[in-house]
C-alpha cells in the first residue's frame, strides 16, 4: 500500500509518532527502511486499519485530513502503481 502525506512535515511528524510514541503496538511493528519505504507485519496490526481500529486513536486522530493510505497495483487489480526508490536526503537523519 501507499501512505499519502500532505506533506514531508507530516510524514515526518507521523514517523516520529509511530516511532517514538506510547502506542506500542505500532512502535514494535513498524519499520522504516528507507527514506519513503516502511515495512510491517500484517499478521500484528494492519496499518490499513490505522483510521478505523481503536487501539491506533491516540495517533491516528491527530494525522485525519492529513494523510491516506491507497492500495497498491496487486492481485486484487487495484491501479496505483509501485512508486519507485528515490535517492534523496533523508530530512530526519540527514543521511541518505
Amino acid at each position: 500500500m501507499v501512505i499519502v502525506f500532505a506533506s514531508r512535515a507530516v510524514a515526518d511528524e507521523w514517523w516520529r509518532a509511530i516511532s517514538t510514541g506510547s502506542n506500542t503496538i505500532l512502535s514494535n511493528n513498524i519499520q522504516r527502511i528507507a527514506p519513503q519505504f516502511y515495512t510491517h507485519d500484517p499478521n500484528q496490526c494492519n496499518i490499513f486499519n490505522f483510521f478505523t481500529d481503536y487501539r491506533f486513536t491516540s495517533i491516528s486522530n491527530q494525522f485525519r485530513g492529513r494523510m491516506f493510505f491507497a492500495l497498491d497495483n496487486d492481485r486484487g487489480g487495484r491501479g496505483i502503481s509501485i512508486i519507485p526508490p528515490q535517492e534523496i536526503t533523508d530530512h530526519i537523519s540527514g543521511n541518505w
